[in-house]
């Protein structure tokens, strides 16, 4: 996107507040305009002094001060409107790349450092607070004040305001010339920045393996190389922004200097009045220092447009989540149907390579593979946070693609291994998603996740404050309080990935001993690497290879699936003869 484009996209941005707007401007109007008259004031007031004529003095006094009120009312209201619009501009693009990223397609996503992309929700979208400031109050602001100081030079010398106008081009030149290296400096800045936030995002999110790991010395050295590149490309674009300010200060103050000259020969041939002088030069240096402001919008304004660029990209994600228009059929059956089902991450590497099989409505079944077999890539399928490359999935005979996605994911739920916890009230995270739940249906989630020691050790109870991803949490409570959600949502779907991998094997047998009259009202799959989970369903199925190699009861899969028995060769011997199909 050019920086045309991005200006004009950011002015129309602030068409949203018209009122604001218009007050703005005619804020703006009435403040170059006194302060037009105020001089005008100084040329009429040259005369009656020098000739001590009182009354006409004390009558511009009068007139002055009306003026100056005039003026600081409309200096006050421009101000703070301005303000005004800037936070709603910044709160606005903020809320828009915000609500972009939840629609956009978690594989899109992820192609993305999370620390660069709150760099550039928080701090590309800060450095826009200045826009409308800069362009509003600078551009307009200050353009109105060259233009009617110019229109008043003409109407007092129209000679000396012509050879004023040689100074407009040189500085339109230096702007021209040495703005675009300014705003390629401030693009380069603004990544830096990012990646900046990226690194202390990762050095937070893993403070643990790094100490454990003692890597505190590379982590310190990774920052400060970063953060010191950063401010190279900061000095980089201050330094051309100095250099287009200086060089404007030149031209500007040599041609305020040739105004003096001239007008004073013009003073001495009596072609001019001293007081049209002293009003000319005064205008003068109206004219010429918003010219030398405007060099400094400029610089500012480049940075302002090198970070609209970088908002902008969230805010123009293209692979937004397909939405579906297929309206579910209720109530949800939970019938699964894979249809030669292939998917890979990347070109060269298969994870799915033809995937057909069948669960019935409330079928329990296991289903297990080697790491990177393919478990959690068909949690990701079922909830199309990604869709098959080829193949697909049929939901009571729909295909995935062809339904809503509010009513695909109201319907399937999927609880993780590494579920997480938002910041707040316990309460709040058990029933996330399903805000008007009911106390009895939380009390019975409490119930079947096993949540009652937790609940009574925590001061406040269900209303207990957690930290930011559940840091005063253990693995096994993160994983209970999880499960606890999934039951208060009621989907017609459950996939349990590794759900209960953090809880040990007696704590994982009362969980299921619990949840069993309820898992059987709905479909579940529960992927899971150990035999003493997976031996608890009448059903197994066993990938490998991105394929279906087994599918039936543990103790026939022991006895006819390599696979299967390559998998739990170790947990075999250990645990004797395989429990009755079926029983929990």
């Amino acid at each position: 996107m050019t920086p045309t484009r991005i200006f004009l996209r950011l002015v129309g941005e602030c068409r949203a507040y018209p009122v604001r707007i218009a007050v703005i401007l005619l804020s703006l109007a009435a403040l170059a305009g006194a302060q037009f008259y105020l001089t005008w004031l100084v040329r009429l007031g040259v005369e009656p002094l020098t000739r001590g004529d009182s009354a006409t003095v004390a009558n511009l006094w009068r007139q002055g001060a009306v003026t100056a009120a005039l003026l600081i009312a409309a200096l006050f209201t421009s101000r703070y409107l301005l303000s005004s619009v800037n936070q709603s501009l910044v709160q606005r693009l903020r809320d828009r790349a915000q609500r972009q990223l939840l629609v956009t397609e978690v594989a899109a996503l992820r192609e993305f450092r999370s620390g660069e992309l709150v760099s550039r929700i928080f701090n590309d979208a800060g450095v826009l607070a200045g826009f409308v400031r800069d362009v509003l109050k600078r551009l307009v602001g200050e353009t109105l004040i060259v233009v009617g100081g110019l229109a008043l030079m003409f109407y007092l010398h129209w000679r000396l305001a012509l050879a004023t106008c040689v100074v407009a081009p040189l500085v339109a030149v230096l702007l021209n010339e040495l703005g675009g290296i300014i705003r390629r400096r401030g693009v380069a800045a603004q990544r830096e920045i990012g990646r900046l936030t990226a690194i202390l995002n990762e050095q937070l999110r893993g403070v643990t393996t790094v100490k454990g790991y003692q890597a505190e010395g590379f982590e310190r050295d990774r920052f400060s190389a970063q953060n010191a590149a950063y401010r190279a490309q900061v000095m980089r674009g201050e330094q051309w922004a100095a250099v287009l300010v200086a060089a404007v200060s030149v031209v500007g103050g040599t041609a305020l200097f040739g105004i003096i000259w001239y007008g004073s020969q013009q003073v001495i041939q009596k072609h001019l009045t001293s007081g049209e002088l002293l009003a000319f030069c005064l205008y003068a240096a109206q004219t010429i220092e918003p010219l030398r402001r405007l060099s400094e919008v400029h610089g500012m304004l480049q940075g302002a447009l090198a970070a609209a660029a970088r908002v902008y990209e969230v805010i123009d994600f293209p692979r937004v989540e397909a939405q579906g228009r297929t309206a579910m059929s209720l109530p949800v059956r939970g019938a699964l149907r894979f249809e030669d089902v292939r998917f890979r991450y990347r070109a060269d590497e298969p994870v799915l390579a033809g995937v057909t099989l069948s669960i019935a409505p409330m079928e329990t079944v296991g289903v297990v593979a080697a790491s990177g077999g393919g478990k959690s890539t068909i949690a990701n399928l079922l909830m199309r946070f990604c869709d098959p490359d080829q193949g697909r999935i049929l939901l009571d005979g729909v295909a995935l693609r062809t339904l809503r996605l509010a009513d695909l994911r109201r319907a399937v739920v999927v609880v993780e291994q590494d579920p997480f916890i938002f910041s707040g009230a316990l309460i709040d995270n058990i029933r996330y998603g399903s805000w008007h739940a009911s106390t009895a249906a939380i009390t019975a989630a409490v119930s079947f996740a096993g949540l009652e020691p937790l609940v009574s050790s925590l001061p406040g109870g269900l209303h207990a404050v957690l930290r930011e991803a559940g840091r005063d949490l253990s693995g096994g409570q993160k994983q209970r309080i999880a499960l606890a959600r999934a039951v208060v949502r009621d989907p017609a779907v459950l996939v349990l990935d590794e759900a209960t991998s953090a809880l040990d094997s007696d704590s994982e047998r009362q969980i299921f001993v619990q949840l069993q009259d309820w898992l059987r009202r709905r479909t579940v799959l529960v992927m899971a690497h150990r035999l003493a989970t997976i031996r608890r369903f009448e059903r197994v199925i066993v990938l490998e290879g991105g394929r279906v190699v087994g599918d039936g009861s543990v103790s026939r899969l022991l006895s006819g699936c390599p696979a299967f028995e390559r998998l739990f060769a170790e947990q075999i011997v250990p645990l004797g003869a395989p429990m009755r199909a079926g029983v929990v």
